[in-house]
């Protein structure tokens, strides 16, 4: 598989290199590779174990030589001065650009809705034939990257796998039926927040500002 796995080796990061932040994690810019970036747990109390959760789901894909064709590339983990950090692809245009979520471009009507509803259907229909549980549906967690001047592909960047370690986590992974009846179900709610995220921007009432 095409895959460069980082070792635990030991990298500095600094403060200023973080490019983005959620709930539990930062992600820092690689500093040796402005092509990965690298996430860090930055909550010191209880959390969900998400690079724990991250690192077994996308090992097990690996494992399975799964297509990750629309998920961003796992390179392995890194001790950093911040913690073990996991290693991910920055996704990226053709002309090396980073890439905008895909509701920064809905946001900001820069697709039509006819080509939003195919890429979406493509989305959909390789989550289903790769069996990828998509679990975390936040409307950030996928990205839309231009692979030319007229043409797009979704990535998804983060949310794979489960929300939190636990049975349900190991279940997902070894019942092919409620594999299936979990991404049928996790679409479903993507595909609410995606038409919640139309209706809004076409009564123009609260204005979408987390991309």
């Amino acid at each position: 598989m095409e895959n460069q796995t980082y070792h635990m080796n030991y990298i500095e990061l600094e403060k200023k290199d973080i490019i983005a932040k959620g709930g539990e994690r930062s992600c820092f810019l690689h500093p040796n590779d402005n092509k990965k970036l690298i996430k860090i747990i930055y909550v010191k109390d209880s959390h969900n174990q998400q690079n724990k959760l991250e690192h077994i789901y996308m090992s097990y894909l690996e494992k399975k030589r799964t297509n990750l064709n629309q998920v961003a590339k796992y390179y392995g983990e890194i001790n950093t001065n911040f913690g073990i950090g996991l290693i991910f692809e920055r996704i990226t245009d053709y002309d090396n650009q980073p890439s905008k979520s895909f509701r920064y471009y809905i946001a900001n009507k820069l697709i039509p809705i006819e080509l939003q509803k195919n890429l979406l259907n493509e989305l959909k229909l390789y989550l289903e034939k790769n069996s990828i549980l998509f679990v975390d549906t936040s409307m950030t967690n996928v990205f839309c990257k231009k692979i030319d001047p007229l043409n797009y592909k979704l990535i998804i960047i983060d949310g794979l796998g489960a929300k939190r370690i636990g049975f349900k986590f190991w279940f997902y992974r070894h019942c092919k039926l409620y594999t299936k009846y979990k991404i049928k179900k996790q679409w479903h709610k993507y595909m609410q927040m995606y038409k919640k995220d139309l209706k809004r921007i076409k009564l123009g009432v609260r204005p979408i500002k987390r991309y």
